[in-house]
């Protein structure tokens, strides 16, 4: 075949799948060429090319992967309201063999889920799904009450009327949802920082804090960190880094290795940006993230950026509808069991972190107990001697406990308490019984007569005590408007009550020291404990050169001197207080702060001391003590060093300061 010949076949190879109008009109073949092919010029007609598929080619490999991409997104959304993808893919494979053998049901099944719509129009006032009320369309729980005025939006949508609620697409929905989470290796998640390092302090975390302060769920993060599950995230990584940082010792997770205050600050820098791309779309795991935020800021002094965080938390469960029970859902598939238990505890979890942290500051409640109605979260698979069962009993005495401290703070410490003064004397001794009973409710795993493994329940006793303090304070300070006998009464009942609960927990301090070795790694409650029993110990004057009670000093801080190494405001407490100790008993001798301090390195741990008094039976009946001066032992409070340079970022030391103003309120 000649050259010419074969760049004839050549060409008349060269033709396209997608012929022009013409060519495909006129059923000849096209080469395709742009903007006009051969034949066209030919016949000197208009080349023009369809747009639309032809549908003979294969799909491209972009478009396959956005397919993929969406299928992705939209499982995702499914495991949101509960529904396994898996389950309804397999049903979906067997269906169309059930066609094929004639066995198709024409009706349909009995357990098929009610649709969200359907859903949201059963609980109006409460949780609600629907979109005509979400107007964020983020797939989350929201809670809407009869006075937000959206729940007519509802009705009209159920109607059938187009209201000025426009439904958004699925497609931008699930974007939207889901746009700002990166899928990051939940390995790599951390800063440099190996995966045998993040696992320890992981380990650390659900060890020593997270029983306590309990806003995440162990099992379901753990499982979720491995499959990339919906209740793990980067920044919720970073946050429980951050907090089991604290209680290491590993001079790699501080910024400084020198300062010791430093660790967990580059988690805590890695979540920062990580929280503000999270909170355009916030989900039950922001809410876990922002409480563990604020808890390491309190860690690390910032009392303020603490407060703040948690603050954001609590309005984020009420705006997810946290502080309403899901008992609802329990039947459908819009929440799984493990859900609605974990909404339970992250919102109680809040509420008592409310209590507390409202007796360490002095501060009013955010939380009420009338705002919300929730149930405590029940494990039915927890064994007796399991640690769900311990974890259990001790969330339910925590909440127990919590609503009466709220009963005491507002009847007694608000700036415009309930209870007038006639009233309160009635109270003292009501409350007190409300305290007897809880103790004497406490389960075996929770309590101390005997040496427990559970760290946690001897925070829970400490509280306990503090609580009862809490309840008799008032009544020493207050002026005298009430009349004298009922005054004398019950001033030595309060006399009596805090100096019993003050030696309780400097008993129950020995006893963890005992147990654990010391206070290096236990919860930041343990610091407003041990303050109070402290100033009750100082106002004792008549006992002060009493070797027990300047021992019983001894270790209130020491203890503080040991939480200072997680919990830097409990060293500046501990250093106020032995100031305070020293300008009140001059020749006293107290354990140097250096030789266990926020800035210094883990030394020999002291002995026990010999507190020389056993520990009371509170069932027991009290005894009165005589009327007590506690004389002007905290009259020059306001003297003291204390370094206030830092605020408004460090609200420390106003468990001190506050002692003076409200002498002036009583």
């Amino acid at each position: 075949m000649s050259a010419e010949g074969r760049t004839v076949s050549r060409q008349r190879g060269r033709y396209t799948t997608k012929a022009c109008e013409e060519c495909r009109r006129r059923r000849a073949k096209c080469d395709g060429k742009r903007p006009v092919c051969t034949r066209c010029v030919q016949w000197h007609v208009s080349c023009q090319y369809s747009i639309a598929e032809d549908g003979r080619r294969p799909a491209s490999k972009t478009y396959v992967l956005l397919l993929r991409q969406r299928i992705e997104s939209l499982e995702k959304l499914l495991e949101r309201h509960g529904i396994d993808a898996s389950e309804k893919r397999e049903d979906s494979r067997q269906r169309p063999a059930a066609q094929m053998n004639g066995s198709v049901s024409l009706t349909p099944p009995e357990d098929a889920s009610e649709s969200v719509d359907d859903l949201a129009e059963n609980f109006k006032g409460r949780l609600a799904l629907d979109e005509s009320l979400n107007f964020d369309q983020d797939g989350e729980m929201r809670y809407f009450g009869p006075a937000s005025g959206r729940l007519q939006f509802q009705a009209s949508s159920s109607n059938g009327m187009n209201g000025s609620a426009v439904p958004i697409s699925a497609s931008k929905q699930v974007s939207n949802s889901f746009g700002y989470l990166d899928p990051i290796d939940p390995i790599t998640a951390g800063i440099g920082v190996p995966k045998d390092v993040q696992d320890h302090l992981i380990d650390l975390y659900f060890k020593w804090e997270q029983p306590w302060y309990a806003i995440t769920d162990e099992q379901l993060f753990r499982d979720s960190m491995n499959s990339g599950g919906r209740y793990w995230t980067p920044l919720l990584h970073n946050c429980i880094l951050a907090l089991g940082s604290r209680y290491s010792d590993r001079l790699d997770v501080r910024s400084d290795p020198d300062d010791p205050n430093t660790a967990g600050k580059i988690f805590l820098e890695e979540a920062k940006p990580q929280l503000y791309r999270e909170m355009e779309r916030p989900s039950l795991t922001t809410i876990q993230a922002l409480g563990l935020i604020g808890m390491a800021y309190i860690a690390m002094g910032a009392d303020a950026a603490g407060w703040l965080h948690h603050g954001m938390a609590n309005r984020l469960s009420l705006d997810m509808g946290l502080n309403l029970d899901p008992v609802e859902f329990e039947e459908t598939n819009a929440m799984s069991q493990r859900e609605i238990q974990l909404r339970r505890q992250i919102y109680w979890t809040l509420y008592c972190h409310d209590k507390l942290s409202s007796s360490y500051t002095g501060r009013i409640c955010s939380m009420l107990d009338s705002q919300g109605a929730v149930n405590v979260p029940e494990y039915d698979d927890a064994g007796p001697d399991s640690p769900e069962r311990i974890f259990q009993s001790l969330q339910k005495a925590m909440i127990s406990v919590c609503r009466i401290q709220e009963n005491i703070t507002l009847s007694l410490w608000g700036p415009k308490p309930l209870l007038k003064d006639h009233q309160r004397p009635v109270f003292l001794k009501s409350c007190l019984l409300d305290l007897r009973s809880w103790l004497y409710d406490l389960p075996t795993e929770l309590r101390i007569d005997r040496p427990n493994k559970t760290p946690q329940a001897y925070t829970l006793h400490m509280v306990y005590q503090t609580a009862r303090i809490l309840l008799a304070k008032p009544f020493i300070m207050q002026k005298p408007p009430i009349s004298p006998t009922t005054k004398a009464e019950t001033n030595d009942l309060a006399h009596s009550i805090c100096r019993e609960s003050a030696r309780s927990i400097c008993l129950v301090a020995q006893k963890y020291r005992h147990t654990f070795g010391s206070y290096l790694q236990s919860p930041i409650t343990a610091t407003h404990c041990t303050l109070s029993a402290a100033l009750v110990l100082l106002d004792e004057t008549e006992n002060l050169a009493t070797p027990s009670h300047r021992n019983k000093l001894a270790l209130c801080l020491t203890v503080l001197d040991e939480l200072s190494r997680a919990w830097y405001p409990a060293g500046h407490i501990g250093a106020n207080l032995r100031k305070l100790c020293r300008s009140v008993i001059p020749d006293g001798e107290f354990p140097v702060e250096d030789d266990m301090g926020p800035f210094s390195r883990r030394g020999s741990l002291p002995a026990p001391l010999d507190l020389g008094v056993e520990l009371p039976n509170v069932f027991d009946e009290m005894e009165f003590s005589p009327l007590v001066n506690p004389g002007n032992a905290l009259a020059n409070q306001l003297g003291l060093s204390v370094p206030m340079e830092s605020l408004p970022v460090d609200y420390g030391f106003f468990d001190i300061l506050n002692q003076v103003n409200w002498d002036r309120v009583w």
